[in-house]
Parts: C-alpha cells; structure tokens; sequence
C-alpha cells in the first residue's frame, strides 16, 4: 500500500533529521569532523529511495533526469546564478559604507572548496527541491511550502550546529534558520517556475560560493552586522516578489504538481 503524500513528508522529514543526527554523533565520537560531510547526501539519496519504491524507474527518471535536463528560460538561469552573490556583494558594500576601494574576496582559492559547494547541493537538492517541495505544494500554496520547508532544512542542519560543523561559525542557530527560510523562500520561487533542480542546484551552489568567497559571514568578519544586512535585502526581495506574484505565491497552488 502506497503512503499518503502527508505520511512520506513526514516519513521522509524525519529520517533525514534523523540520518543527519546519527553521521554527526558518529563524527563526533570518532572526533573526526570531515565524516559529517556524508549528512548532505542524506536528502538525494532518500529521495531516490523513496522514489523508487513508490514511483518506480519512472519517478526516479523523472527526478533526476527530466528534473534537470529540460528547457528553461535564461532569465531564471541567470537569476540563480547571480541573484546570491549580488546581494551579499551589496551587503558587503553596506557594512564598508559603500568604500569600493576596500572590497575584497576572502579568498580565490577555487579547490577543493567549490568541488565540495557542487557536491553539497547536488546531494541536497534533488531531496529538498526535486521530492519534497513538490510534495508540499500539491497541499499548500508556495509560501506555506517554503516555509514549512525551510523550517525542516534549518533543523536537518541542527545536528551539524550542534558539533560545530558544517553550519556558519560564530552565529545564533535562530539566525541561521532564518536564513535559510528566505534562502528557501529564493529558491522555491525559482523552482515553482521552472520545476527544475538545476536552477535550485545552481542558487545553491551561488549561495555558499558567496558565503565562502566573500566576507559576509561572522566567522571572517568578527561581526553579524554583514550578515544581518544581508538577510534584510533578500527578505526585502523575496517580499516584494511575494507581493508581486501574490495571485500564483499566496493565493494560488500546484501549478501542475499533480
């Protein structure tokens, strides 16, 4: 017998907190804390596993395949890749009053940090984006989704939070679930359009590029205050394009999630 949508987002929900506590006590244990790394591929391989069994190999075609390579519009494209990064540049901006002269990247070094940025959203977003928003949004409209959604990805990191690993340094938890709520209100918008994984793939991959590359993050700053700024800017845009796009955001639901 085939479960409700309700019972696999809270099956699945709860054995990705779960999976993620347990490689984190293990790591933690061991006192090893690169073990931790394999918590991010909890969600994509659930996903495939929870696919399989209820969809067959036509849902896992249809979420790792047809989910990534389909046609999408440049703009959305563009979007997830610049989107992140100009706004944490504008932040970085703000907290240095404006002073272009002391701009700066925190570091260039490409490896083996941006392989390990490609790797964490490629075992995330197939999970959080490609099976379980679409799960969500046949239920409520995109708002409550990404809500609901950020608060399960936020506490899906708290075990990492917890043996100081994997989650910003030097930051409140309560801070970092709020960004990952408007970071998840970001890109669930991109999806909801697109109902691609890729362009969730790439503002991903935008979003902890920019976290590793600029000074934004109190652990190199020694401060909040670029951070806070940078959470008030995506908040203020996500709001205007929730308010914008309130007849398909707030008021409207599915969009052809069937």
């Amino acid at each position: 017998m085939r479960p409700t949508e309700q019972t696999e987002i809270i099956l699945y929900s709860t054995i990705a907190i779960v999976l993620s506590s347990l490689i984190c006590f293990i790591s933690y244990e061991i006192g090893d804390s690169n073990i931790s790394i394999l918590s991010v591929f909890t969600p994509s391989i659930l996903a495939l596993i929870f696919t399989a069994i209820s969809k067959g190999k036509k849902g896992v075609y249809e979420l790792f395949i047809k989910q990534t390579i389909r046609k999408i519009n440049f703009k959305w494209l563009l979007l997830s890749i610049v989107a992140i990064p100009l706004i944490a540049s504008l932040a970085v901006l703000t907290s240095l009053n404006f002073d272009l002269s002391k701009f700066s990247l925190r570091t260039t070094q490409l490896l083996p940090q941006f392989v390990v940025i490609i790797l964490i959203a490629l075992g995330e977003e197939y999970g959080w984006r490609g099976f379980l928003l679409p799960k969500l949004i046949k239920k409520f409209n995109l708002l409550y989704s990404s809500i609901i959604l950020g608060l399960i990805w936020g506490f899906w990191h708290l075990p990492a939070y917890f043996i100081g690993t994997g989650v910003p340094l030097q930051m409140n938890f309560m801070v970092f679930l709020l960004w990952v709520i408007v970071g998840t209100l970001f890109i669930s918008w991109i999806y909801y359009y697109t109902k691609s994984v890729l362009t969730s793939i790439l503002a991903h991959i935008s979003a902890n590029a920019a976290f590793n590359y600029l000074l934004i993050l109190p652990e190199f700053t020694g401060s909040i205050n670029t951070f806070l700024f940078f959470m008030l800017y995506m908040a203020i845009m996500m709001t205007i394009v929730f308010y914008v796009r309130r007849e398909d955001l707030i008021k409207g639901y599915n969009n052809g999630y069937k």
